[in-house]
């Protein structure tokens, strides 16, 4: 099934993605999707929230997140004929790429050719969400977890708090996309660690 945005610009359609092949979801037409049918969160955000809910419990199920989306992230009703669709895809898309084990997970961000401060900004929005999505999914503060995936966690929390102000200096270019990488590695690093605890204790409900 492929879903497709109204490119105003182009009179055309540009597609969601493909459920066959995953391609990249488009974030600039995602953004104005969400934003034309009422939903206060970006495309970076919506995508954290998921892939954090996933990581705790692999088997939330799709139809209840989307209500959540709907329920906590809308106003003035959104248009849930619309909306229902798109983000059940990208629940999907995010599960989708964290049980594939080729590496292929990464955070939903803008495209390299906006501004730095503008993509770290996103990244740091992603990772407070996906903190939220992990708390929503039941994640308890007491959970039986190794040091490494809880120095992550907390790094995760200096993330979403960092000032997002950045120039446009290949340095601080080469230090997001190091910073980029370590979140797409610890992400992938916690959905093991939660897998493993789901199938050898209680901890995680």
């Amino acid at each position: 099934m492929r879903f497709f945005f109204q490119d105003n610009e182009k009179s055309g359609k540009i597609p969601f993605f493909n459920k066959n092949d995953r391609d990249m979801i488009p974030y600039k037409p995602f953004a104005k999707h969400l934003q034309d049918n009422n939903i206060i969160a970006t495309p970076s955000e919506l995508h954290g929230h998921a892939s954090g809910m996933i990581v705790v419990n692999r088997d939330v199920d799709v139809e209840e997140w989307v209500d959540l989306i709907i329920s906590d992230y809308s106003f003035e009703g959104g248009d849930r004929a619309k909306l229902v669709p798109v983000l059940g895809a990208l629940f999907d898309f995010a599960k989708d790429k964290l049980k594939a084990d080729n590496y292929t997970f990464t955070p939903l961000l803008p495209s390299d050719d906006n501004e730095l401060s503008y993509r770290l900004d996103a990244l740091s929005t992603w990772c407070s969400t996906f903190l939220t999505g992990m708390a929503f999914a039941g994640l308890k503060s007491d959970a039986n977890m190794n040091k490494e995936v809880n120095e992550f966690i907390l790094d995760l929390e200096k993330i979403s708090k960092v000032d997002t102000y950045a120039g446009d200096s290949q340095g601080e270019e080469a230090d997001f996309v190091e910073l980029v990488e370590y979140v797409k590695a610890g992400t992938i690093l916690l959905f093991s660690e939660f897998d493993d605890v789901q199938e050898g204790s209680s901890s995680i409900q």
